[in-house]
């Protein structure tokens, strides 16, 4: 239309926000149904201008991404449609990394962490996933394992622990999936997080600064010659510590020192010789 039919004027004004086509002379409405051409904005969060184009934003916690077919509920196939959808979803062993990714939402919730620990975790159980690591019953474990590294990599101090009790798994079931995790992706284990524990624990035992510092050395060696790789920092820890007060000729109980790291007698002791070892061969 390039001329008002009413008053024959040949300026007429388009209102995209009406969807009208109106005669600037005369005001008549030539037609009320006009395309809305301008790309579509919508609002995820509470910020006024944080506006994103075309549907929700892109996540690694859904299993695709945000990018599946949603059968709408008023069509006539779209029982089949859902039925088709999730028989593909199972065959394609989808069903165990969408239990992973629930699981990493609830405990991150739980935890209280940030988004981008949340979906920096989601990505390390999608690069496992697709090496073909079948995740099945020990969703809940690598869901705890891998927020709780990634919260390493984002340094936000959260203790094992919070995750464990909270994910509701044992401590032997987190350690495999923390090592499978550590292992398959060459994730090199952070030595501050246990000088972190190093300082804790001397603090308990009231030892001298200098045990302290001689234990981080011994982690520093233990670290280059790669003994750090998935192994519990607690037992390391410990293990530094006993063995960088013997070194200065200093008594530490081995059952108290056990019990501040939550760890057994034995594996201090395991841990313990493997660095008197290294130590003596430097």
């Amino acid at each position: 239309m390039d001329h008002c039919i009413n008053c024959g004027a040949d300026i007429l004004i388009h209102d995209e926000e009406s969807g009208e086509i109106i005669c600037s002379k005369c005001g008549f409405v030539a037609s009320q149904r006009i395309l809305d051409r301008r790309p579509e904005w919508r609002g995820y969060s509470f910020m006024k201008n944080d506006k994103e184009r075309l549907g929700a934003p892109l996540t690694f916690l859904i299993h695709d991404m945000g990018l599946s077919t949603i059968a709408l509920e008023d069509s006539i196939h779209s029982d089949e449609i859902s039925r088709i959808l999730k028989k593909n979803i199972i065959e394609s062993g989808d069903k165990s990394l969408i239990r992973t990714l629930s699981a990493i939402h609830a405990l991150s919730s739980k935890i209280q962490l940030p988004e981008s620990v949340k979906e920096n975790a989601a990505l390390i159980v999608r690069r496992l996933w697709k090496r073909g690591l079948k995740l099945g019953r020990n969703y809940r474990g690598m869901a705890a394992a891998s927020l709780y590294i990634s919260s390493k990599v984002f340094s936000i101090p959260r203790n094992m622990k919070e995750f464990i009790n909270l994910s509701g798994i044992s401590k032997k079931s987190f350690w495999k999936c923390y090592k499978k995790i550590i292992q398959d992706l060459r994730i090199r284990s952070d030595i501050w997080e246990i000088n972190v524990i190093v300082s804790k624990i001397i603090n308990q035992l009231n030892l001298r600064g200098e045990v302290e510092h001689l234990a981080n050395e011994i982690i520093k060696v233990a670290g280059e010659a790669g003994l750090v790789s998935g192994k519990k920092p607690d037992s390391l820890a410990a293990a530094s510590i006993y063995l960088a007060a013997k070194m200065l000729k200093l008594k530490v109980n081995q059952r108290r020192l056990a019990k501040i790291a939550s760890i057994s007698i034995t594996t201090l002791r395991s841990r313990y010789k493997e660095l008197d070892q290294l130590i003596s061969r430097s």
